[in-house]
């Protein structure tokens, strides 16, 4: 009994002393900053590799928007694989793609508030793989469709990251629109993130595994070898991260250059790890350089995409269409009348009284009096383009709903044109006037210029009676 109670009292007494104690609380201690450390790499590295997959990303969405024409959507939706033009873009498709060898999918939806309809899906060049075919309907999962009001009218949408029936995946989605500014499609790829967890894991554990190693260490070469081969190390490596930025290439470059600096020679894991660190920071280093090369040549081709869509397709003075954009209008009504299903009004607005306004007012007076005009017009027809054809001359394009209600919102705009020009509290420039004509496309015009002239000759009609009542100008 005695025995017992002594063998116990030693086991006490081993427990409590300093030699047994103050190896355990260093070695909880140096389990502790370690655990810190890999916890901070862990999120730091996590958060810049969805950072660079996101640039990746946007980038090749980015390419793949260039090669969609997006008033050619619905013809690639009725024809697809039977359309040359649908070939073509998706040959340019897998290309892109095969730039870009992380991507998983490639493909292009127009979105709905109840799923997309799949126009591309480079899985599907022969309608037989895994993947969707061109029309088809898909329904998205919950992580997708938390995003999809925001998408389907158009705004900007950051990397959609969440699980999936694929695994955890990254999506990004960038809008297509046709000549007239009407969203048409989403360009999306997916990247699996599984890949990215499994190398944390790996970085995790094979930290786990030096921090064993190291308190074995700690246990048998004591106190002084435990700052002098791992805390300190440890130490100079999560302080020199603490000064990380990584806006640029050259704070990346920067960054590498503090990790150097520290000049780690502990001849154990923590070296090791050191330099592992610094590889994979160069390694990622080289990537940022090749994904900002991609970025300059994006960049580059979007400035010269949208100078000339904005040059040729909209008016510098009203922001709406050009003359070059009502022409390519013209080409696509003469389209729909030769294929026997068109179904549009012309409306021609000629502004009254400019000259007047620019010799009385001057020629700033004008350009206001021009624009507040336009601003009545397009605030009647809505849902409808409208263009500026010439100096005061203006042409809506009337289909669907303002088609429907043609008569209405054209006696509308003449009242409100009444009162305007009425109003004579207010500056010359403010009394907004114009003559309208309208014609309908009838079922014998073989094209958009029979209609356009009778909706010319209403005009000049109405702009005869406007003098008749009011006078002329010179």
């Amino acid at each position: 009994m005695d025995k017992d109670k002594e063998i116990q009292n030693r086991s006490i007494k081993k427990i409590n002393s300093v030699s047994f104690r103050l190896p355990i609380l260093f070695v909880v201690s140096c389990m502790i900053i370690i655990l810190i450390f890999v916890i901070m790499l862990y999120f730091k590295f996590q958060n810049r590799m969805i950072a660079q997959y996101s640039y990746i990303a946007e980038g090749a969405t980015k390419l793949m928007a260039l090669e969609l024409d997006g008033d050619k959507i619905d013809e690639y939706l009725e024809k697809n694989f039977e359309l040359e033009a649908y070939q073509k873009t998706l040959d340019k498709f897998y290309k892109i793609r095969d730039s870009y060898p992380d991507i998983l999918y490639m493909y292009v939806y127009r979105l709905a508030p109840d799923g997309g309809t799949v126009i591309f899906d480079l899985n599907s060049i022969d309608g037989t793989e895994d993947a969707c075919t061109p029309g088809e309907h898909y329904e998205f999962q919950d992580t997708f469709m938390q995003y999809i009001d925001d998408l389907c009218a158009g705004a900007e949408v950051p990397a959609i990251i969440g699980q999936t029936e694929d695994g955890y995946m990254l999506t990004y989605c960038n809008p297509v629109y046709d000549s007239n500014g009407v969203l048409q499609c989403h360009a999306c790829v997916d990247f699996s993130m599984e890949a990215l967890h499994q190398e944390d894991l790996k970085f995790i554990y094979s930290i786990l595994l030096v921090s064993g190693l190291g308190t074995m260490a700690i246990m048998l070469f004591g106190i002084y070898r435990i700052k002098k081969d791992v805390t300190e190390p440890l130490d100079k490596m999560s302080h020199a991260t603490e000064k990380f930025i990584y806006e640029t290439q050259e704070d990346h470059a920067q960054n590498i250059k503090i990790m150097k600096n520290l000049n780690i020679h502990t001849h154990n894991e923590i070296e090791k790890v050191y330099h592992v660190f610094i590889s994979v920071m160069e390694q990622s280093l080289h990537f940022m350089e090749n994904l900002s090369k991609a970025e300059t040549d994006i960049k580059f081709k979007n400035e010269q995409i949208g100078q000339i869509s904005q040059e040729a397709y909209r008016d510098s003075l009203t922001g709406v269409g050009s003359k070059a954009a009502y022409s390519k209008k013209m080409t696509e009504l003469n389209t729909e009348i030769l294929n026997g299903h068109a179904e549009f009004a012309i409306v021609m607005i000629d502004v009254n009284h400019l000259k007047k306004i620019n010799d009385e007012c001057g020629h700033k007076a004008g350009d206001i009096y021009i624009k507040g005009c336009c601003h009545l017009i397009c605030e009647t027809f809505k849902h409808s383009p409208v263009f500026r054809i010439g100096g005061d001359e203006f042409v809506a394009v009337l289909t669907g709903q303002d088609y429907q209600t043609r008569y209405h919102h054209v006696e509308s705009l003449r009242s409100v044109y009444a009162e305007t020009y009425e109003n004579t509290e207010q500056e010359l420039w403010h009394r907004y006037s114009a003559s309208i004509g309208m014609a309908e496309c009838a079922s014998d015009d073989n094209t958009v210029e029979l209609v356009f002239k009778r909706a010319d000759k209403a005009m000049y009609e109405d702009k005869a009676n406007f003098k008749k009542k009011y006078g002329s100008y010179r």
